[in-house]
């Protein structure tokens, strides 16, 4: 059974959610613009190296890439999909709130273990 190649659609999902361009997007992994638009057309497809460095930059999975898997946190432990949703639920003042403190934490605990 052949499978349609998901790669594009998930490829220009995820440039339009991450609001960058083709061209921000090739320096940002390294290759030219003109391969972003071959892999977004569907000419070409990225080698395994390169489908790794793409998850990684947009934290997804190669499967939900490849459109594999619809569900782009099923890399996620249940206790990080709780904290999303949550997140999620809140209104845009509680989630900047969140943020500032949790920037807050991070930065502290990252003095901490510099220290010891």
């Amino acid at each position: 059974m052949e499978r349609k190649n998901k790669f594009p659609e998930m490829l220009r999902m995820l440039l339009k959610e991450h609001d960058i361009t083709q061209a921000e997007f090739a320096q940002i992994i390294g290759v030219a613009q003109q391969t972003v638009g071959s892999w977004e057309k569907g000419n070409s497809t990225p080698n395994y190296e390169m489908l790794n460095k793409i998850a990684d930059y947009f934290d997804v999975s190669a499967d939900y890439l490849l459109g594999r898997d619809a569900n782009k946190l099923a890399f996620l432990s249940d206790e990080q999909k709780s904290l999303l949703e949550n997140f999620d639920s809140l209104t845009a003042a509680g989630k900047n709130l969140l943020l500032e403190l949790l920037r807050s934490l991070c930065k502290s605990h990252s003095r901490k273990t510099a220290a010891v």
